[in-house]
């Protein structure tokens, strides 16, 4: 019997993509659950696992060409004997949903800024992802060569930008650089895109409060000894979490982005929260955080971290987001101000909870505060926006009975 392996649609908005690598051959056996390829997207590169044990028939699509999602890309096969036929039954099928790449068009010799204004089109046509980049990283795409292929790839654009910042970095003295080789992750170089990105296009500004957190800490603690037992363990991401939920959804103005020139408003309240692991970090998203629990915000959040740490979490779980928590505190960070996720116009930064002088009246107390910042885009809100929202996540960590009720 012979099983398709489609093109997968990882996220709500993929229509297209490529595979970087195939780690199965023809003719090779695979047990369900084992590694056959990975996709990359504009956002990670997604392994993508075996869902049935046999034989790799045949792999009709290669490494970095466009298909459509949905389309035939590999088939397995239950049986050994029966990979000939199935590569037979598949030998150009995939023609027909291959995106191509449009013919190079021939240009002029000619030389100077004269080349530069009568060359038109790129002489070799580029992926939709590498234009994206193109475009982010200010990369000209006249003139650029792929290094494979004839179509100009994401990993070409890199290179060139790459060349481009080293040109114009100023040069050290060869003494006083370490010899260090660093390759780069698929999901490191697309993270370093989409942030350089984000901090040139979203014109950012930033706000700050310092909360008292003593009843904070109170009522964390009562939560944590109510819930022994339980698998999840209320922390204090959960209640920033919390607040920023309520805040958004009293606040339905602040639930909006920036996309093409309009500001477009979102529909339901899914906050993502910054998860670092050994290699990198991810931004899972936890869906309508309004409407969970404080316990049910904590076992999903503790649900997508484990993913994230084990690298399996998918498109879909990454995309959107109405906001993003950042929350360095457990590393000793006072205070920090963080970078827009996009397409969301907020992040919040929380630091450490820690004993501080405070004024209380006349007279100066140790008390629990935590300093929290907002980034925000200033094409969607205004500063006053801004801060009715940061005051109101205040307003409601400085009285957390609120965000249990």
């Amino acid at each position: 019997m012979t099983h398709d392996v489609v093109m997968p649609q990882l996220g709500l908005t993929m229509t297209e993509g490529s595979v970087s690598v195939w780690f199965k051959q023809p003719g090779d056996k695979i047990e369900k659950g084992e590694v056959l390829f990975s996709v990359e997207t504009d956002k990670v590169e997604m392994e993508v696992e075996a869902t049935v044990s046999g034989y790799v028939a045949v792999e009709t699509v290669a490494p970095k060409q466009m298909v459509a999602t949905g389309t035939v890309i590999a088939a397995i096969v239950d049986r050994e004997d029966e990979i000939a036929a199935a590569a037979a039954v598949l030998a150009g099928t995939l023609r027909a949903a291959v995106i191509e790449p449009t013919e190079p068009q021939a240009y002029p010799a000619t030389g100077g800024e004269e080349a530069k204004e009568t060359q038109g089109a790129p002489q070799f046509s580029a992926t939709p992802l590498a234009k994206r980049m193109a475009r982010e990283l200010d990369v000209d795409l006249h003139g650029l060569k792929p290094a494979k292929g004839s179509r100009i790839q994401a990993e070409d654009v890199r290179r060139v930008h790459a060349a481009q910042a080293e040109a114009a970095a100023p040069a050290v003295p060869a003494a006083a650089v370490a010899p260090l080789d660093v390759q780069l992750s698929p999901r490191r170089a697309a993270l370093a895109e989409r942030l350089t990105a984000s901090f040139n296009q979203a014109p950012h500004f930033y706000l700050g409060v310092e909360v008292d957190a003593t009843q904070l800490v109170e009522l964390r603690a009562s939560c944590v000894a109510a819930v022994q037992g339980e698998e999840a363990r209320i922390t204090f991401t959960d209640f920033f979490l919390k607040a920023m939920a309520r805040s958004l959804s009293e606040m339905p103005s602040v639930n909006t982005f920036w996309q093409n020139g309009k500001i477009l408003a979102r529909q339901s309240i899914d906050i993502g929260f910054a998860a670092q692991t050994d290699q990198m970090l991810f931004v899972p998203v936890i869906r309508n955080v309004d409407q969970l629990t404080m316990l049910g915000v904590a076992r999903e959040r503790i649900r997508l971290a484990g993913k994230a740490r084990a690298g399996k979490l998918t498109l879909a779980e990454m995309e959107g987001g109405s906001a993003t928590l950042s929350n360095l505190g457990a590393f000793a960070v006072d205070w920090f101000q963080a970078i827009l996720n996009p397409p969301q116009s907020i992040i919040v930064a929380t630091g450490r909870i820690a004993k501080r002088a405070v004024v209380c009246g006349d007279a100066l107390a140790a008390r629990e505060t935590v300093t929290i910042s907002a980034s925000i885009d200033h094409r969607v809100l205004d500063g006053v926006a801004g801060a009715r929202f940061l005051s109101r996540i205040k307003e409601l960590l400085e009285q957390p009975a609120l965000l249990i009720l």
